[in-house]
């Protein structure tokens, strides 16, 4: 049973912008036990309802997921742009999302490390997460924990994905605007012309241009602006995805990003744009959240004696994938017993 008060308490420390309760409240949201995901359903309903009050008519915030290749320099970047971002007057959130070792399930969770600068902060709160079995280069609660830092008075929230591919899009569906990071002459730039992960990108950044980079990474800027000139318009009319260079290590070049930041966001209409874009976050977070519900339900094949004996059935050939399904969704009173039965005289 959910404790009302706790939760009310809970949001009275949020609106005050405390990052302890904050911390807590991601803790709630992540969690996988049944004790909490009531409790944990109960918060994100207020927030979610606060939030969309806030929304309009001007959409409050931004959010921005960093993405790229592994070794891209990420951390380093998110580090520089969250001090100049504090530096600017905003309270700055970073969700950084690290790998989950696929045999033990564990993280190192070692990207704030990687962020002293920012993490010693006063107006900044930087939070690691393990990327568990989730694709995409998110976590589990991503768009949840996006929303609380939002709810807590961070008006800048950063997601650094785990180190994606081509056609790990999946943060583009969950922020405002996705940056791509990328390295000069990687190895990957004929990649530029197919669809996937830089389509999804509002701005594509070629990092580590200096020293002996430079050249290199002019070389591949020039590339990906020619690939991104085939792609189809964006959906904020009037906006060009650039390809910038530069170097968070040197800390050169950031000044042509905060130009291009400021060009998008005086756009006409950029408002419309956002207010659209969030809805369709909340609309893709329903069908995550079912998702992971559903599967909750089921027991991910472990905790339901129902999800054991499907899988068991999948498992040694009584069940197709197919009829498992059908099998599924009467097991959970949904239409499918048709369907299983077809499949069985068929």
């Amino acid at each position: 049973m959910v404790d009302s008060t706790e939760i009310h308490r809970l949001l009275d420390d949020l609106r005050q912008g405390s990052r302890r309760a904050l911390a807590r409240s991601i803790t709630l949201v992540e969690s996988r036990r049944a004790s909490d995901r009531e409790a944990a359903d109960f918060l994100m309903d207020k927030v979610d309802r606060t939030l969309v009050q806030r929304d309009n008519p001007n959409p409050l915030g931004w959010s921005m997921a960093v993405t790229g290749p592994p070794g891209a320099g990420k951390s380093t970047l998110i580090d520089l742009l969250g001090c100049q971002a504090l530096d600017r007057g905003h309270r700055v959130a970073v969700l950084a999302i690290d790998p989950s070792s696929a045999k033990s399930g564990g993280s190192i969770l070692g990207d704030k490390t990687r962020m002293q600068r920012l993490a010693t902060r006063d107006q900044a709160f930087v939070r690691p997460s393990p990327a568990g079995t989730m694709l995409g280069g998110t976590a589990r609660a991503t768009q949840e924990a996006m929303d609380l830092c939002r709810f807590a008075g961070f008006d800048w929230v950063m997601v650094e994905t785990v180190g994606v591919g081509q056609n790990e899009t999946e943060v583009s569906n969950l922020v405002d605007w996705t940056l791509l990071v990328l390295l000069g002459r990687s190895g990957d730039e004929l990649q530029g012309i197919k669809r996937g992960i830089v389509e999804a990108a509002d701005t594509v950044l070629v990092n580590k241009a200096d020293g002996d980079g430079i050249d290199a990474a002019l070389e591949t800027c020039s590339f990906y602006r020619s690939a991104l000139a085939l792609f189809p318009p964006h959906a904020l009319e009037g906006w060009q995805v650039p390809c910038l260079t530069l170097s968070a290590l040197k800390e050169t070049g950031l000044d042509a990003f905060w130009s291009t930041l400021q060009t998008l966001q005086n756009l006409p209409g950029f408002d419309p744009w956002l207010r659209a874009k969030r809805s369709e976050q909340r609309i893709h977070q329903y069908r995550r959240k079912l998702n992971q519900t559903l599967w909750a339900v089921m027991g991910e094949g472990r905790g339901s004696e129902v999800g054991q004996t499907i899988e068991e059935g999948v498992r040694t050939g009584q069940y197709s994938p197919a009829a498992a399904v059908s099998k599924t969704m009467e097991a959970l009173g949904l239409q499918g017993e048709g369907i299983h039965k077809a499949i069985q005289k068929g």
